[in-house]
């Protein structure tokens, strides 16, 4: 676990939907994601950092809507570090939204 990561991303910012809604606050940062503390969902979330709009005035801004962001099942983190290349761990990461290297159908999808 660190403490900060390249997005500029630390423990206790606050997290905002698109409609503005507080989310909640960064539990934790990850390399590939940062751990969102409960706030307005009754379980913590994974949340890709692809999902960041902006990190400004020390919150981060995500391009979800708050309806959105409760639709989405982060509630356990991607292991890439032990997964890497793992068909199971791809299916899950596809149903997540997470960027898929290998879809030659929509290379742009992020």
């Amino acid at each position: 676990m660190s403490i900060g990561n390249s997005h500029g991303i630390h423990k206790h910012m606050p997290v905002y939907s698109s409609d503005n809604s507080n989310l909640g606050q960064v539990a934790e940062t990850y390399e590939d994601s940062f751990l969102l503390h409960k706030g307005l969902f009754t379980k913590n979330r994974y949340i890709p950092y692809e999902f960041i709009t902006s990190v400004d005035n020390d919150r981060v801004n995500l391009r979800l809507n708050k309806d959105e962001a409760g639709e989405m099942q982060w509630e356990k983190r991607p292991d890439y570090e032990h997964h890497l290349g793992d068909p199971t761990q791809l299916f899950y990461d596809r149903g997540h939204g997470i960027h898929d290297p290998f879809d030659d159908t929509n290379p742009d999808k992020a």
